[in-house]
């Protein structure tokens, strides 16, 4: 399950765009367990969990089921757990039954991203996890938290999540890092950040950027 970093536009999502069939590659061949990618048949058993993904305005349990198996709904009990969902549906007017709005307006946007990420653990026996950045909008303890949960519910399963998040990525036991859009560096985080290295210089860029914040003038206190 490895994570996949990089700087703005180097092509992390184009990726998993070529995985979901979104891009063609230009040149060269994309093989699958050494097999021709087939797109549209992988993306039929493919978990996905991504800010662009449209929530409907319907009820929070269809959006639930959008992509999942008629058999499915004994599992929305044990998914609405794994994506911290309970609490969201107590606090709607009709629980389960109420309607999103269009785009998913009646939730804030760390809500929208966890009612996505329920929709992609309701699909049954994925052969292919791609999360990019899926828990935009929760700040880190949340992120952390359901980033664990997911690595634990698809233990089994080939995972590739892309993040900006370089303190997420400590957890992972391979990070992948993209540059102009090629694969410059391949390895385990500890590895990569105890030497010279992209992984490292991004690393660093991402401390020095936390600390010019805390430390900055031009801020004021808002009570």
């Amino acid at each position: 399950a490895p994570s996949i970093v990089g700087t703005s536009g180097a092509g992390k999502s184009t990726l998993l765009g070529v995985l979901l069939g979104w891009h063609v590659p230009a040149a060269g061949t994309v093989t699958i367990d050494g097999a021709p990618l087939c797109a549209v048949a992988l993306r039929a058993t493919t978990a996905w969990v991504d800010p662009a993904i449209q929530l409907w305005n319907r009820s929070l349990l269809d959006n639930l089921l959008y992509a999942a198996t008629d058999d499915a709904i004994g599992q929305v009990g044990p998914v609405m757990a794994a994506a911290r969902l309970r609490g969201i549906a107590r606090a709607l007017p009709e629980g389960l039954q109420t309607m999103l709005g269009e785009g998913g307006g009646l939730l804030s946007g760390g809500e929208g991203q966890r009612v996505r990420f329920g929709r992609a653990l309701m699909v049954a026996d994925p052969r292919l996890v791609l999360l990019d950045e899926p828990f935009r909008g929760l700040d880190r303890g949340q992120r952390e938290t359901l980033l664990a949960e997911a690595r634990v519910w698809w233990a089994e399963t080939t995972l590739l999540c892309v993040t900006h998040d370089l303190a997420e990525t400590q957890a992972f036991v391979r990070v992948l890092v993209i540059e102009d859009g090629r694969l410059v560096e391949d390895g385990a985080p500890a590895v990569l950040a105890a030497a010279p290295s992209r992984y490292r210089d991004l690393l660093d860029a991402e401390t020095a950027v936390q600390d010019a914040l805390r430390k900055g003038t031009a801020w004021r206190q808002l009570t």
